[in-house]
């Protein structure tokens, strides 16, 4: 009977060690991620795409705040007009910003000039009424739909006051993929000092990768930043 006790007593005082090693080591992680982020020396650009949607670009903001970094999400004009109290939520209660992703999602190339205009205008304009208590959280980017563009956009957005950035890593995450395959495709891809990773807001997959996507980078020694810490006066095109 003694013996069963004692065994019992050792039993319980592994299990007390092994819990408490486990959630140190969980906290020192978490808190590397969050509160040291001056020691990385490489820079990384979570964006995303098509929103704001309901659901999903709120989720990814609470993800985001739970680990203290920043990303920058661009949003089609249409989409802000469904939902511009989700606008707001990413203006006010993040460390994100935000960019023009045109006003209906079109090909950039296939319209006249005034098409083009009105596509950057209206969206930057509606932005920049709902910024107005952050102004500085709108940046003055913009990312053509499907990466399409011409020389003709370019000059449009140069009047409007707009520069253009593409991405360096395309995770396809639009598309019909899994957890592991866009992580995988992450950590195949980041391989750089300064990344612009393209994701989308909308994506069931995305949203469930986007913990996992984080603790990668930040394994592989990245900084998380906004594109304009990254790209300053520069384009960083696929």
């Amino acid at each position: 009977m003694k013996l069963h006790l004692v065994i019992r007593r050792y039993q319980i005082i592994f299990f007390v060690i092994f819990v408490s090693l486990s959630i140190n080591y969980r906290t020192i992680s978490e808190s590397t991620v969050v509160y040291n982020p001056q020691k990385y020396k490489k820079l990384v650009a979570l964006t995303f795409d098509d929103g704001p949607h309901e659901y999903f670009t709120e989720s990814i903001v609470n993800i985001l705040n739970k680990y203290k970094i920043k990303a920058t999400f661009f949003f089609v004009g249409k989409q802000i007009e469904k939902y511009p109290e989700i606008v707001k939520f990413v203006l006010e209660k993040s460390q994100c910003k935000i960019a023009n992703h045109t006003y209906s999602h079109k090909d950039l190339t296939k319209l006249t000039a005034q098409e083009i205009y009105n596509e950057l205008y209206s969206t930057d304009r509606i932005l920049k009424s709902l910024s107005k208590d952050n102004p500085t959280n709108v940046l003055p980017y913009f990312r053509p739909p499907g990466g399409n563009y011409s020389s003709l956009v370019i000059q449009i957005a140069q009047k409007l006051g707009l520069k253009m950035v593409l991405w360096s890593v395309f995770t396809n995450d639009h598309e019909n993929i899994s957890i592991e395959e866009l992580v995988d495709k992450i950590d195949r891809l980041c391989v750089n000092d300064k990344e612009i990773i393209l994701l989308h807001s909308g994506k069931e997959t995305t949203l469930k990768s986007l913990d996992k996507i984080i603790m990668l980078l930040y394994t592989k020694g990245y900084k998380f930043v906004t594109i304009d810490e990254i790209l300053e006066n520069e384009n960083l095109s696929s």
